[in-house]
């Protein structure tokens, strides 16, 4: 044995590091940020090495018994790691595993094959093969088959296709008239790769050549620069985003491009495969276990220019890095809220940018007031887009007080009449509508008359939404499912249930009904379960097989359809009244983001917002898209209130099975942080969450403000004592910039 030392970082539930010895034969090999194999109570598991020193404090100390990947995790992701432990308030373990896919720290998968197969000759020898009486029948079957495919075709799909044997193909590859192929499962996006019409880069007005060289004037200083892009919708942001990676990738960097939505990640790469003939990787969760292993692979070993992404892409182990760009980065989908770390990708692309000297571009329609704050300050470089590209304008918005509507009607409706009568206009012209209703199902609640109780889940404190199609109660929380009542399960009335509320599945419906000759298409949770489901949906929907596209906030996000003109939002009432600062914030984003996708070609756009607060104060100038104004009337709100920016915001949340214990787990944890933290932190009361109760565990949080740079260091103390003396199971997440203050 040498004496090097290694500290590991285990991959088990273990915070502390632990301390091995390196064997002789491994010394030359294991670096920093090496995987190794490690002995651990009998059992043998894996580790990262975080650091290398000649001595230890451990008497009996056990060696490293092997090296599994001898290409180390780099140095900028060691130190990013090393930072997120501290500033969310969480162990390296914790860290490790957000950062490195569980595929990654496994045994590598083997990859499937299967038979390619494809024509040896042109189109034209192939076809007078046919006509020779050499071919037999089966011999022409399959040649006529090959000859759809331009590329060639898996043999087992040839085989299902013709209903042939594999003799006559076989007598066919040992003439040389097919080839036959080995490949990889994981190579076959590759062979079978999607043609894409290529573009060129379009000419940019004034506002985006300004931006553009901007950006450019980072990446060939190589400087860390954090742009933020404030461009209305249809501005050309995406067009910018494309200039600027071929910027870098001219200057032999790579680039790292974030979205916020799975359901953007298509219409991305639509537009990067026909710009760019780079190699791309592509990162979200609903890829396999093997896809993410190759990816990952693929990017580490520089056989990838381009990844394309939601959040955990911005840990892609990406050598040579020169550009992030995180699109709509107001977005909440970019923030992890249910385990530590509770990490945000904005602030991780910038702090990464930091460690790798690297360009950094954020962008948004409707900039995070955060973001906006910093480039008003400096912090930030501001390139601001005031018109919209080409010949598209911003649309008519109108606002329907459903008050006035529902005594029109003399009864509740869930369309306006301006809303219908805009609906059949665009039928009659062969244009699209979309209508935005964050809410699926049929029924949002279900209400006793009786003893006026809400049917809740059993496991949550979460109403019960009624499903049409097939009939069921489900939880949207936990997924508890249940069959419809009609006797109260609480006072046992029998017919005084009434099923109130709507949701995207009655929308549908009823449209339907009052409409049957417009083809809709329903895209929200219950419609995209499958793997590619979101491209195949809003693919139907821009090659024009439905007229209106109903939907919940998964369709209003970035997404671009000429054809569509008018966009009817149905309800957004409820999300005003949730008590959280950030609440106007995040209507007023929702609001303007969902009027962009109206009017995004020549076609003239409208835009109709259906509510009972037609005179609040952010609907109103979400209709103007005023976001200078709005910005300067929610900043006097929060610097009035000392809430961020004004000031760091900490959540730390209890759950445990057992309500009584959870609650005096929080109430001591607040006592013992009041004697250490500082006294210009304010610690709020302990309250229950928005919703007390979730899959059966309790929740109650308390906030912390402040601006004490040691505020995240007592916390996690304090947390880690916590955890070591309870025996009551009670679990403490510490949410450090939290995007709700109420759930």
């Amino acid at each position: 044995m040498s004496n090097k030392y290694a500290s590991v970082i285990l991959d088990v539930n273990i915070e502390k590091q632990l301390d091995y010895v390196i064997p002789e034969h491994l010394l030359d090999k294991i670096k920093i940020g090496s995987l190794v194999e490690i002995p651990l109570r009998g059992s043998i598991v894996t580790g990262y090495v975080h650091n290398i020193s000649d001595n230890t404090n451990v008497k009996k100390i056990l060696p490293i018994n092997n090296l599994l990947q001898e290409d180390p995790l780099s140095e900028p992701l060691l130190k990013l790691a090393n930072w997120m432990a501290e500033y969310y308030c969480c162990s390296l373990y914790k860290v490790f595993k957000c950062i490195i896919p569980s595929s990654m720290r496994e045994e590598l998968i083997k990859p499937k094959t299967q038979i390619f197969l494809s024509l040896t000759k042109s189109k034209k020898e192939t076809a007078s093969l046919c006509s020779s009486l050499k071919i037999n029948t089966s011999q022409i079957k399959i040649l006529h088959e090959m000859l759809k495919h331009k590329k060639g075709i898996f043999l087992k799909d040839l085989l299902e296709k013709t209903g042939v044997s594999r003799t006559p193909i076989e007598t066919l590859i040992s003439k040389q008239i097919i080839k036959s192929t080995e490949i990889s499962l994981d190579s076959t996006s590759l062979v079978l790769e999607e043609d894409f019409f290529s573009t060129t880069p379009k000419v940019l007005n004034e506002e985006q050549q300004n931006c553009l060289n901007k950006i450019n004037d980072s990446l060939e200083k190589k400087l860390f620069n954090p742009h933020l892009i404030f461009g209305i919708t249809s501005s050309g942001k995406t067009e910018i985003y494309l200039q600027a990676i071929q910027k870098a990738l001219d200057l032999k960097k790579n680039c790292i491009m974030l979205v916020p939505e799975i359901s953007l990640t298509p219409q991305t790469i639509e537009r990067f495969k026909a710009r760019f003939k780079d190699p791309m990787a592509i990162i979200h969760h609903k890829i396999s276990t093997k896809e993410r292993q190759q990816a990952w692979q693929n990017i580490k070993q520089g056989k990838v220019n381009i990844v394309i992404g939601a959040r955990s892409a911005i840990f892609s182990p990406m050598p040579n890095l020169g550009l992030i760009i995180v699109d709509e980065e107001h977005d909440n989908s970019y923030k992890q809220t249910e385990e530590a770390p509770t990490y945000h990708a904005k602030n991780i692309a910038i702090i990464r940018a930091k460690l790798e000297n690297c360009t950094v571009v954020l962008a948004s329609a409707t900039p995070s007031l955060e973001s906006y704050h910093n480039a008003l300050n400096g912090k930030y470089v501001l390139s601001t887009l005031q018109t919209r590209a080409g010949l598209a304008a911003l649309p008519k918005v109108t606002i329907i007080d459903m008050k006035q509507e529902k005594d029109k009607k003399q009864n509740f409706t869930l369309f306006s009449n301006v809303l219908l009568s805009g609906i059949k206009e665009r039928f009659s012209k062969g244009e699209q509508a979309l209508l935005f209703l964050n809410r699926r199902g049929y029924n949002s609640f279900l209400i006793c008359k009786s003893c006026a109780k809400t049917y809740k889940c059993s496991h949550c404190d979460i109403a019960l939404t009624f499903h049409k199609e097939p009939p069921l109660l489900i939880c949207h929380s936990c997924g508890y499912k249940t069959a419809p009542i009609k006797i109260c399960p609480y006072c046992k009335s029998e017919g005084s249930i009434e099923y109130k509320g709507y949701g995207t599945e009655q929308v549908e419906r009823s449209l339907n009904v009052i409409f049957p000759n417009v083809r809709t298409l329903r895209i929200d949770r219950d419609t995209t379960t499958g793997k590619n489901s979101h491209e195949t949906l809003f693919q139907q929907f821009r090659s024009g097989k439905a007229d209106v596209l109903i939907g919940t906030q998964m369709i209003v996000k970035g997404l671009h359809f000429p054809s569509v003109t008018l966009v009817g939002v149905l309800n957004i009432d409820a999300a005003l009244n949730i008590p959280d600062f950030r609440a106007s914030e995040n209507i007023f984003q929702l609001l303007t983001q969902v009027a962009g996708r109206a009017g995004r070609s020549s076609l003239k756009g409208e835009v109709i917002i259906q509510t009972h607060l037609a005179d609040n104060p952010t609907i109103l100038m979400a209709k103007e898209q005023n976001y200078p104004e709005f910005f300067k009337t929610e900043m006097e709100n929060r610097q009035l209130f000392e809430y961020p920016p004004f000031c760091r915001l900490i959540k730390i949340l209890f759950t445990g099975t057992n309500e009584t214990v959870t609650l005096n787990t929080a109430l001591d944890f607040r006592k013992e942080l009041i004697k250490v933290l500082p006294k210009s932190c304010k610690i709020h009361p302990v309250v229950n969450s928005g919703h007390i109760k979730l899959k059966d565990y309790f929740r109650y949080q308390m906030l912390i403000r402040g601006s004490s740079t040691t505020m995240q260091k007592t916390i996690f103390t304090l947390r880690k004592k916590f955890a070591l003396s309870s025996a009551n199971n009670v679990k403490i997440l510490v949410d450090v910039d939290p995007i709700s203050t109420y759930f």
